[in-house]
């Protein structure tokens, strides 16, 4: 009888994992409007790019579940492109999550999902900077999008009254290296 409970969880994580893997990341629902109560960074025209619905935030109990569950996802993904845009996703959720807890009054954790986000984000520059070299091209819809993602992240932590150093890097980094390989 254990085995056969055994067997029927393995199977229905492998049909969540193979899911995801098969179908693009997407939220379900639009991400919830900031409600930051940092004073605000001046900035000449807010970033028109929607971040996806966070999910389970790190203070649910079954967060653990989940982020097994994107770390599957993360191995399995062998695609340079669909990896990268896995990467700026999960990146765009932890920015969402880290919103969600500085709401919640929680900014320790807060800074450590925007860190988190900011580490997703780096990871896929490297994989589109290694693709690049390998293949010389890149579709200019990611770009784009990693673009967009890193002025939303740097909008978000400037709001927050949070250091912006490290988008500005990356933003420096992705219009250096892969603003020219773009088709």
């Amino acid at each position: 009888m254990k085995k056969m409970y055994t067997a029927v969880f393995v199977a229905a994580v492998l049909m969540m994992t193979l899911a995801h893997v098969i179908s693009p990341v997407s939220a379900a629902e639009p991400a919830p409007a900031m409600k930051l109560t940092a004073t605000p960074v001046a900035s000449p025209t807010p970033i028109m790019y929607a971040l996806p619905y966070p999910g389970i935030l790190p203070t649910h109990p079954l967060y653990v579940f989940k982020s097994l569950r994107d770390k599957i996802i993360e191995l399995l993904v062998t695609d340079p492109i669909r990896k990268a845009d896995f990467y700026i996703k999960q990146g765009d959720k932890k920015l969402n999550m880290g919103l969600a807890l500085w709401d919640l009054k929680k900014p320790t954790e807060a800074r450590a999902a925007w860190a988190d986000a900011l580490a997703s984000r780096a990871k896929a520059v490297a994989v589109l900077k290694d693709y690049a070299k390998s293949e010389g091209s890149l579709p200019g819809h990611l770009v784009e999008q990693l673009t967009l993602s890193l002025g939303k992240h740097k909008e978000v932590l400037g709001a927050a009254g949070e250091k912006v150093d490290g988008v500005t890097a990356l933003e420096t980094d992705v219009s250096q290296n892969l603003g020219t390989t773009t088709q």
